[in-house]
């Protein structure tokens, strides 16, 4: 799956460089750049707790995207009901959260609740991946051919993606890469065979909604994002025969963004 979605991005970049005639009857581009909140739920903590489950940071990124008609559409070239309302969207993003710590530890006894207090972790994400957008204006009254500025066009969309993951954890600010086991320094269950601090290369699934504002010469984009990753290994923990540590790992980013059309 990592492979095909690999194939994908390439063929789609180089579909983006196709030539002039073809970028104006079949296809047209916009670039962006998007900035915003990615909240991760993770196996810190104590499992139910929002507040604990949830570590957020700052995440950044660059978008690409497809749309199904060219940039100088009129009505004699025809459309589809999919070139009317689909977007393809391709997207790169970082998030770095250097300290991921255990919250809501009131439930903890006081022995277990120090020895979590010193536990701390961190995650560098770098995620690539492909999104098929639908919008529920038609994309020709809102194209750069139509329309004027302050127009609105919602979205949802849905994509796969990988994600490059680097975790790490620290007790007391020490990193516990390159120490054998078992951590004695850490509560029972995170001491063996359940740390794995190698990179993680991980699919995922997402689903977003948001909204499209259209200004004189670019797009301000507002979205929301819900990723499912096939994984439990995001930030290192895994301890699958732990029921508060049974589901795999989430993330919650929300987001805005700046999108340049061509041709508008």
């Amino acid at each position: 799956m990592k492979k095909l979605l690999l194939k994908l991005l390439v063929v789609l970049f180089f579909a983006s460089f196709s030539g002039k005639t073809s970028a104006q009857t079949r296809v047209s581009h916009e670039v962006g750049a998007f900035f915003g909140i990615a909240s991760l739920q993770t196996d810190f903590g104590i499992s139910g707790y929002f507040e604990s489950a949830n570590a957020a940071t700052m995440g950044f990124g660059l978008s690409y995207y497809m749309k199904f008609f060219g940039s100088q559409y009129n009505w004699r070239s025809g459309s589809t009901y999919f070139s009317e309302h689909f977007k393809l969207k391709a997207d790169f993003s970082y998030v770095n959260n250097s300290k991921i710590e255990h919250q809501n530890l009131d439930q903890v006894g006081d022995k277990f609740r120090r020895i979590m207090e010193r536990m701390t972790g961190s995650v560098k994400m770098y995620n690539a991946g492909l999104n098929l957008e639908y919008y529920f204006v038609e994309l020709e009254d809102y194209s750069s051919f139509f329309r004027s500025s302050g127009s609105v066009n919602p979205f949802v969309s849905l994509g796969l993606h990988y994600t490059h993951s680097q975790p790490d954890i620290f007790v007391d600010g020490v990193s516990l890469k390159g120490q054998e086991e078992p951590y004695e320094d850490l509560i029972p269950k995170w001491q063996e065979g359940a740390i794995d601090l190698e990179n993680q290369n991980i699919m995922s699934a997402t689903a977003s909604a948001g909204v499209r504002f259209g200004l004189d010469a670019v797009d301000f984009v507002v979205e929301g994002r819900y990723q499912y990753f096939f994984s439990d290994k995001l930030e290192g923990l895994y301890a699958p025969e732990d029921p508060g540590n049974k589901n795999n790992d989430t993330m919650v980013f929300i987001n805005v963004g700046v999108v340049y059309v061509f041709g508008k």
